[in-house]
């Protein structure tokens, strides 16, 4: 009951929708029951002492009744609709939203695919029993007040015989709840199923890659026959219930009819007041029958509504304060103060951090896989919440500021680079959408993208496709450094951000990003010596730790490890540049040989 009191709540925004499907609804119910009356009427009155024109008249009323009940049920089928659709909207809305504002450990926490399911299937349920099952129990519990009042009104003790089946439809509606549990598991399994779904279309490269689609095509297969063979179960469980209701109604009705007939026999009842009643009687049953179908429609709800209430309930791990502030324009100046931080109470991945970078200086961060270099990053534009300590921009912990204020000014380009299927000149704007073609394409030479996006078909106006997969890795590399450099950040993230370009197009970046780079605050997370010799203080971090601090130089004679890092890593680099280098000035000679 929690579950359904909390999703017909969404309906108290659009009560007057409500209130025209109530009108339309009894307007409807009480017309239905006329042409019985009228038929009684017919039978009993006009066919053995009426005329012509009473007849006329009956039948031509009854034809209007007719057409004014199928008119109010086709008003109130579009004010269920318009119904439906509105909280669906609603729903959908909170839901979104809520996604929207959750931390990234919320989605380390849940799978891609269960979320979509969520969102489409488990929404569509709910709609389901918001256009279609309320409106069916209000319908439902007003017909039968009103045909079980005429029932008494016409005959008690056939109305008792009628209502003799009451007790056996109370059992098989009793025993039809018990089905809430395959529906919940159902949807959990549905939503399994949409995950595979979307692992497999993200991964269909290395899906191909390895030949494995006959292993993916069979733990798709398997897991829908097992919601295959769920269904088939709940579809036998209501089907036995629903059986067991239409033989008790059945076998009331033939009482009904047998009873009657003797009392017609001996004339305590009309013929026509018989029809009329057992016209009552068969409409009773209608709404008694719409029952399975309404009970169903609510433990779908039900197992729909507890997934999404699961989701809205998520607590935020990174939420705004009710007084939270705008940052205003910032100088830059960032400091961590003894910063830790460790997933959901898990393995520390940094420990007691402290770094203060001056506005407008560059600060790189090397050290070696799982060192926590990109958690580090994370903390500053509150992907995540630091456990201990405080992060501060211009001395404002960022937990004091709203996010979108803090987030504006902020530039990020991360390792794993991610473009939406949209064209290359929105995927670049989509930091600042209000910027004009003339800096979108200036963002786009300074990221020395421009080249090879003039040589495309379209230019801007190509599309990258899902994920950007029409473009190489350097391209969209590029492009996401564009799309910073857009926003023109006063705070700069660049996460390993040329790691997927070649030599030549590396050099070309790097001195693009030494002019961009200057006046603003940049942290570099850095696997190419050209960076940390670019940097005005590095730290090498191991174990989320701080094990060395300061310029290139003093590290190679205080840091153990970053001297090492150097001697195997940067060195190799180094070497490759230098030969690069001198490849280049080799082409060159040959190239002003052959013009002399």
């Amino acid at each position: 009951m929690r579950i359904l009191v909390r999703l017909l709540g969404y309906t108290r925004h659009h009560w007057l929708i409500v209130a025209g499907i109530v009108v339309a609804m009894t307007s409807e119910s009480v017309l239905r029951l006329v042409p019985a009356w009228l038929t009684k009427t017919i039978v009993d009155d006009v066919a053995i002492h009426g005329t012509f024109g009473q007849l006329f008249w009956l039948v031509l009323g009854l034809f209007v009744v007719t057409v004014a009940a199928k008119a109010l049920n086709s008003a109130q089928n579009y004010f269920t609709e318009w119904l439906g659709q509105n909280v669906v909207h609603d729903v959908r809305n909170d839901l979104y939203r809520h996604l929207q504002g959750q931390s990234m450990s919320f989605y380390d926490a849940n799978q891609t695919g269960q979320l979509m399911s969520r969102v489409t299937s488990d929404v569509s349920q709910v709609q389901f029993f918001v256009g279609n099952g309320i409106v069916r129990i209000m319908d439902a519990v007003t017909s039968l007040v009103l045909y079980i009042g005429v029932l008494f009104a016409l005959d008690v003790p056939l109305a008792l015989i009628a209502l003799s089946a009451a007790p056996v439809i109370l059992l098989c509606q009793w025993r039809i709840r018990r089905i809430t549990r395959i529906y919940r598991e159902l949807q959990r399994m549905m939503a399994e199923l949409t995950g595979i779904l979307q692992e497999n279309v993200a991964g269909i490269k290395l899906v191909k890659a390895y030949a494995r689609e006959k292993y993916e095509t069979e733990r798709f297969l398997s897991q829908y026959w097992e919601i295959r063979n769920k269904r088939l179960n709940s579809t036998l469980l209501m089907g036995a219930w629903s059986q067991g209701q239409e033989v008790s109604t059945a076998l009331a009705g033939v009482l009904v009819l047998g009873f009657g007939a003797m009392r017609v026999m001996d004339g305590t009842m009309t013929i026509g007041s018989l029809v009329a009643f057992q016209s009552y009687v068969a409409m009773l049953w209608g709404p008694v029958r719409m029952f399975g179908y309404i009970n169903q429609a609510v433990q779908q709800a039900i197992a729909a509504g507890e997934r999404i209430f699961e989701i809205i309930d998520w607590p935020l791990d990174v939420a705004e304060k009710p007084d939270a502030i705008d940052l205003p324009v910032v100088h830059g100046a960032l400091a961590l103060q003894h910063v830790s931080f460790a997933y959901g109470g898990g393995r520390p991945l940094l420990l007691d951090v402290s770094i203060d970078v001056p506005a407008g200086r560059s600060l790189a961060v090397v050290g070696p896989s799982g060192s926590g270099k990109t958690t580090l990053i994370n903390l500053i534009p509150r992907f995540y919440d630091a456990t201990t300590g405080r992060v501060l921009i211009d001395g404002h912990d960022v937990r004091d500021l709203t996010l979108r204020s803090l987030r504006s000014q902020i530039g990020m380009v991360l390792q794993e680079t991610f473009l939406f299927n949209m064209t290359i000149k929105e995927n670049i704007r989509y930091g600042r959408d209000d910027a004009s073609d003339d800096e979108v394409e200036a963002a786009a030479r300074a990221a020395n993208a421009h080249e090879f996006i003039a040589e495309l078909p379209e230019g801007y106006d190509t599309l990258t496709g899902e994920r950007g997969v029409r473009l190489s890795g350097g391209q969209r590399q590029r492009i996401a450094i564009a799309r910073a450099l857009l926003v023109d950040p006063r705070i700069l993230i660049l996460d390993e951000a040329t790691s997927s370009v070649d030599t030549r197009t590396d050099r070309l970046i790097q001195r693009a990003l030494e002019r961009l780079m200057q006046g603003r605050t940049s942290i570099v997370v850095a696997h190419r010596l050209s960076t940390v010799l670019r940097a005005d203080q590095i730290i090498y971090l191991e174990a989320g730790r701080i094990v060395g601090h300061g310029a290139h130089a003093e590290l190679l004679e205080t840091c153990a490890p970053y001297r090492r890092l150097y001697e195997t890593q940067f060195r190799v680099q180094l070497a490759t540049r230098d030969g690069a280098a001198a490849d280049a000035g080799a082409e060159e000679a040959v190239l002003a040989g052959a013009a002399g």
